[in-house]
């Protein structure tokens, strides 16, 4: 009969998540992995397998979270203009308000794994396409009340968002300034005139 685990896996990887986050995947050791979690190795291999799919696991427990705001996104009312404001905004005020600027996860891995490695670019891509979907939905939805014109292209509008949300994620990590990203956001609001 097995014992049972003496730890919450759960917390565990949200530990894991933070490292990652923090230092990336080539910049957390096993040992960086094994002091931040306060599991024993086996502990860690037994519940999560090798670095590697601890890592997988913990990009997609972000990404869970990341798919809830996506969901609020698509739920929000009011113009258009106002929704992509506050949600930009509170990416803004999400990122100043972090003193170690991790930026976001997702596109940390974008940056560091995708590149080199199959499964991270598999889940790196669903959450691009998740944002960029739920962007172009609050388009359709604005399209669907006239408030954003026929002759608009939403595919293109959600893709020129999503490079713009991509843009503001590093920058909030590399240059948290709050005028450069609030000039940005400024600005990338003005195609929806």
């Amino acid at each position: 009969m097995a014992r049972p685990k003496a730890f919450l896996p759960d917390q565990a990887l949200e530990k894991a998540v933070n490292l990652f986050w923090r230092q990336g995947y080539e910049g957390s050791s096993i040992d960086d992995i094994v002091q931040c979690t306060g599991l024993g190795r086996g502990s860690l291999y037994d519940t999560f397998g090798d670095k590697h799919a601890l890592y997988l696991a913990a990009l997609d427990r972000y990404c869970v979270t990341g798919g809830e705001k996506l969901t609020t996104l698509r739920l929000q009312s009011g113009s258009v203009r106002d929704i992509f404001q506050a949600f930009f905004q509170a990416l803004i005020e999400e990122a100043l308000a972090d003193p170690e600027h991790r930026g976001c996860f997702l596109v940390n891995a974008t940056l560091e794994m995708a590149p080199r490695d199959p499964e991270v670019a598999s889940r790196v891509q669903a959450g691009l396409d998740d944002t960029r979907e739920a962007f172009y939905h609050v388009l359709i939805k604005a399209q669907a009340s006239g408030e954003l014109a026929w002759t608009r292209d939403p595919h293109q509008l959600a893709h020129y968002l999503l490079n713009a949300y991509l843009g503001l994620r590093v920058l909030s990590r590399t240059n948290p300034d709050r005028r450069l990203l609030e000039d940005i956001v400024t600005t990338t609001l003005s195609v929806l005139s």
